[in-house]
């Protein structure tokens, strides 16, 4: 006759059996991307570091913002008051009593897409139900962040004149390819600046490291 253990041990997995059920993890998606936020963001700091600042040590300065209309202003603001304070700049939010008033300005702040592939389409045979499959032997999604800026700075009190930036551009990019359907593999600016900020290296990266060592040699 069955132990009594093996009776204990048949019913509780009966009872397992008959209460079986499952957990459903309800996720959600911001309204923009973070590869479209981190593009703009990436093109951002590439413009900045690019331009000289004036001389703004010891300086009381008011960053006037009026003629900047962009996406993401609040990161172009801070990072713009970031680089003045380390410069020495009293950064003010009054212009009435400041020294210099530094005007920003965009020519443009945003994100495009391109994609190619290399391969055969799909195609439809002519008087029969037949259709041949689309095969992509190379393919590549490219997005690109592009920001352009330009700064001015005058002294509050006469308006005279002290500084100007110029136009300055400057593209951020990622790019995820697959050949054959292996991949995608990344690369880019974007891939770049998170691989230096985590201190990882993933497969694909790596694989795109290789990939452009060889195009080095």
């Amino acid at each position: 006759m069955p132990s009594h253990r093996f009776l204990n041990a048949a019913s509780l997995l009966a009872v397992a059996i008959l209460f079986t059920g499952c957990t459903t993890t309800r996720t959600t998606d911001t309204a923009r991307t973070g590869m479209e936020q981190l593009l703009i963001s990436n093109a951002v700091d590439q413009t900045l570091d690019k331009v000289a600042l004036p001389a703004v040590a010891g300086r009381k300065v008011f960053v006037d913002d009026k003629y900047l209309e962009a996406v993401d202003k609040g990161y172009i603001m801070g990072s713009l008051r970031q680089r003045l304070m380390t410069a020495g700049a009293l950064v003010v939010d009054a212009k009435d009593g400041s020294d210099m008033t530094l005007e920003i300005f965009s020519g443009g702040v945003g994100t495009d897409n391109v994609e190619s592939y290399l391969g055969v389409p799909g195609l439809t045979v002519p008087g029969m139900p037949v259709e041949i499959p689309e095969v992509r032997v190379y393919e590549k999604k490219s997005q690109f962040g592009t920001a352009k800026l330009g700064l001015v700075a005058y002294a509050t009190t006469t308006g005279e004149m002290l500084y100007d930036s110029g136009r300055t551009l400057a593209r951020a990019d990622d790019s995820r390819w697959s050949v054959m359907g292996v991949g995608p593999f990344q690369e880019g600016s974007v891939r770049e600046e998170v691989n230096r900020s985590t201190g990882s290296t993933d497969f694909t990266a790596r694989v795109a490291n290789s990939v452009d060592d060889l195009k080095i040699r």
